[in-house]
């Protein structure tokens, strides 16, 4: 899995009961919410998360990771994404020093459709590497809830790094699949299972909103051995100007 992932904090719509204003998160799993933050609204979305490398060879940590969203319209919303991570090998005797990475994601929204039957939406991110290759990622997400309880959740899409003198462009195709279980109306569940580029990996975790506007969450994934396992605690806070705040 890539560390890039840690942060797509990735929630879809949830069947809740109607409340003046809800948040609604890409939090805690991989699947990127099918609806927008409401316009005029700032939504923060942070977390931190500790993983090891799926041959135990590599320990790190990502410290923080934090989603900015702005909805200008209510059909395109504003994204800044950024992360730092430390990371370490594990060697046998051999005290290895700590390296640290960060990463920045500009990018937007795009609103597709949003009823009772289903949601949809189109991401679309630029990715600012520090010294290694920039890139993009395109994200069709779809949502639809099953029943009162249950939802369903997924998103297909692309991610990339940019052709330079001496590499050439390197892509990978991304996939997310997400049940979702709303235990009350403050307390979420889900599993999922995601990958990318061919690999298959899984997440579960648990999302508490003590308040319309407020969310904590934990979650955990799994690799079947290409990739990275991990544990992630977050919090999102939804800000409404000029309307109800809690």
């Amino acid at each position: 899995m890539k560390r890039c992932l840690l942060f797509w904090a990735l929630g879809f719509s949830w069947a809740l009961p109607a409340l003046s204003q809800t948040i609604e998160t890409d939090r805690p799993d991989q699947t990127e919410a099918a609806t927008l933050v409401p316009v005029g609204g700032i939504q923060l979305e942070a977390g931190v998360a500790g993983w090891t490398s799926g041959d135990a060879s590599t320990t790190g940590y990502t410290l923080p990771t934090a989603l900015l969203r702005y909805g200008l319209h209510e059909r395109f919303e504003l994204r800044l994404v950024g992360q730092r991570d430390q990371e370490q090998l594990n060697f046998i005797d051999m005290e290895e020093p700590w390296t640290t990475t960060s990463a920045w994601d500009v990018g937007a929204k795009v609103a597709g459709w949003n009823n009772r039957n289903s949601q949809m939406c189109v991401l679309a991110h630029y990715r600012l590497r520090p010294g290694a290759n920039d890139g993009g990622q395109v994200r069709v997400n779809w949502a639809k809830p099953l029943g009162s309880r249950f939802s369903l959740g997924t998103n297909v899409g692309m991610a990339w790094e940019w052709a330079t003198a001496d590499q050439a462009a390197v892509g990978e195709v991304e996939y997310t699949l997400a049940l979702g279980y709303n235990v009350s109306e403050t307390l979420y569940a889900y599993v999922e299972a995601f990958g990318a580029g061919g690999g298959l990996q899984g997440d579960a975790g648990l999302a508490w909103r003590p308040d319309p506007l407020s969310q904590f969450d934990v979650s955990a994934g799994w690799t079947d051995g290409s990739g990275d396992s991990y544990v992630a605690l977050g919090w999102s806070k939804l800000w409404m100007p000029g309307k109800y705040t809690h």
